[in-house]
């Protein structure tokens, strides 16, 4: 673009580059981003020219025989009577507002593609290519064209980001091949736990599922996995019913011989491993598989089933006790059987601190018990399990003779007879504070065995001669107990009978549903030697209530002074 300047005047030369060169210039930039064109005039771009300067620096320039460099434009000027090229001005800022009005209709963000869940059906939303005008680059370009005038069409400089999947149809197809098809989970085949199978239908299935993205070294992968929240869930829901309680074998010792002999075979325990598990599930279902095996921590017996007394320190009988229950029901008595059968070869290891509550377990009609009287909330009602507490109170006896530790002891609210009854059906008072209850899981009854010997115990129930057996088998280590006490002092007259009317009786019949009892307060005091040496002393104080007796009247039946209840 070139008009000679050559012997004019500097205004002369100002009017012909107004009136001759700026008027050629081309007015419009065309820029360009695939099939879209974006013109836009000089102006709208920041450009502009300064006739006057022009003509200063063409006058300049010829003066001093140099080369001027002026908004980034190099012109050689060879003589004065050579062509001169434009001097432009280009304001970034003008330049940079209308690129990025240009940048609003080509602009997008980058949108990965969506799958969906509509009950078990699967939909899917297209991804989206993020595009972004890059300004910067693209005005540079746009100066260098009008430096080199040559810019009526450029094209725009657009950064792009793919979205990882663009089109999520193929994994949606995936995800509806898995669905149809139920995923079992099973654990493992085993002698002490046979296997077991869970199915996930669909309906289960559709919201656990999502695809993960995996980046390696650049290079993406998409995988089907369970939603890892949602599978712990799950898992942690499956936990308790497929945990097993590790158990020791049972042995009844034999008298004769001398020796243990196998009761029952001990139980290897388990525990669900959930972190273990969950890795193979995810495993199984990238691979393809409907199927997946859960993980376990197991646990072995701490007593090998073929273990003999000797290896454990059983070798004699250390204890036993014997209480009575005379008079009892045939649903107390069934009661009494069930419970003692749970503690028949049990053992205890040395230090451990035993717990009736846990050897128990659950007192239920499920599990072998019937309803009979028990004391609850300061009244004696029908309960399921009532009995128990003979068995208990067995149990402590033998171990407070024994001269083991008691941890943990409660006595009964008011007397009970059947805990003062010798053999024969008499009745001794000294008996009274070597009682204990137990209501399962809130009241508990806890020894220790702090022998370094294991302890093998055994309880039998005669109920033809109404006697329940305890015994405890180990290694005598010389203990002895001497125990005494007050007996029942600071007694207590029960109060007066009560009447209650009971429509479901027959008519005219009244039945007694409890039965008086002194209120007294009793201490035992016991002192424990090891090879005639002191070893150790407790004091156990028990406070009874007075109990009156209790009455239900039946239609009919009148003379009573009937009680509201």
């Amino acid at each position: 673009m070139g008009v000679p300047l050559g012997g004019m005047t500097t205004q002369e030369a100002q009017q012909i580059i107004q009136a001759q060169i700026l008027p050629e210039i081309p007015q419009i930039i065309t820029l360009t981003y695939q099939d879209k064109t974006f013109p836009s005039t000089l102006l709208e771009m920041g450009v502009s020219f300064d006739a006057a300067e022009i003509a200063n620096h063409a006058f300049s320039i010829g003066r001093s025989g140099s080369v001027a460099v002026w908004s980034g434009d190099l012109v050689a000027l060879l003589s004065k009577n050579k062509t001169l090229p434009t001097t432009i001005y280009l304001d970034e800022n003008i330049a940079a507002n209308t690129l990025q009005k240009i940048a609003v209709e080509i602009d997008q963000p980058m949108i990965e593609a969506q799958i969906a869940f509509s009950g078990n059906e699967v939909h899917t939303t297209p991804g989206q290519i993020g595009r972004t005008v890059d300004i910067a680059t693209t005005l540079a370009q746009i100066e260098d064209a009008i430096c080199h005038e040559n810019y009526s069409v450029l094209p725009l400089i657009v950064s792009e980001e793919t979205p990882t999947v663009l089109d999520a149809e193929p994994y949606a197809q995936t995800i509806r091949d898995f669905l149809a098809t139920d995923f079992t989970l099973t654990t493992p085949s085993e002698a002490d736990h046979p296997s077991t199978q869970y199915e996930l239908d669909s309906s289960t299935l559709a919201p656990m599922l999502e695809l993960m993205k995996d980046n390696h070294d650049g290079q993406y992968t998409i995988t089907l996995q369970f939603k890892a929240s949602v599978i712990e869930n799950l898992l942690n829901d499956l936990a308790p019913s497929l945990s097993i309680q590790t158990e020791e074998p049972r042995f009844i010792f034999n008298d004769e011989s001398g020796e243990i002999e196998l009761f029952k075979n001990g139980i290897t325990g388990r525990t669900l491993n959930i972190a273990d598990s969950i890795i193979n599930i995810q495993q199984q279902i990238a691979a393809g598989s409907h199927q997946a095996e859960l993980v376990f921590t197991y646990q072995n017996p701490s007593v090998a089933d073929g273990a003999t007394g000797t290896q454990l320190g059983i070798t004699e009988l250390v204890q036993q006790q014997s209480t009575y229950f005379y008079g009892s029901s045939s649903a107390r008595i069934q009661n009494i059987q069930t419970a003692a059968n749970r503690f028949l070869g049990l053992l205890v290891a040395p230090g451990e601190v035993f717990s009736m509550a846990d050897a128990m377990g659950e007192i239920s009609l499920d599990s072998g018990f019937t309803e009979a009287l028990i004391i609850y909330n300061g009244k004696t009602i029908e309960g399921v399990g009532g009995g128990v507490c003979q068995v208990s109170t067995t149990l402590f006896r033998t171990a407070f003779f024994g001269g083991f530790p008691i941890i943990e002891r409660y006595p009964h609210a008011y007397r009970v007879s059947f805990y003062e009854k010798t053999a024969g059906n008499y009745r001794d008072s000294n008996l009274a504070g070597l009682d204990a209850t137990v209501y399962i899981p809130l009241v508990d009854l806890k020894f220790q065995n702090d022998t370094p010997y294991w302890l093998l115990m055994e309880a039998y129930v005669f109920p033809e001669s109404s006697q329940i057996m305890w015994k405890f088998y180990s290694t005598a280590d010389g203990r002895t107990v001497e125990w005494e006490t007050t007996g029942p002092v600071n007694t207590v007259e029960p109060p007066e009978p009560k009447y209650y009317r009971n429509s479901e009786l027959d008519n005219g019949e009244v039945k007694q549903v409890d039965w008086e009892a002194q209120g007294a307060d009793v201490r035992v005091d016991r002192r424990v030697f090891k090879n005639g040496n002191l070893y150790s002393q407790d004091q156990f104080l028990t406070h009874y209530e007075p109990w009156g007796a209790v009455f239900e009247v039946g239609p009919g039946v009148d003379g009573y002074p009937i009680s509201e209840e």
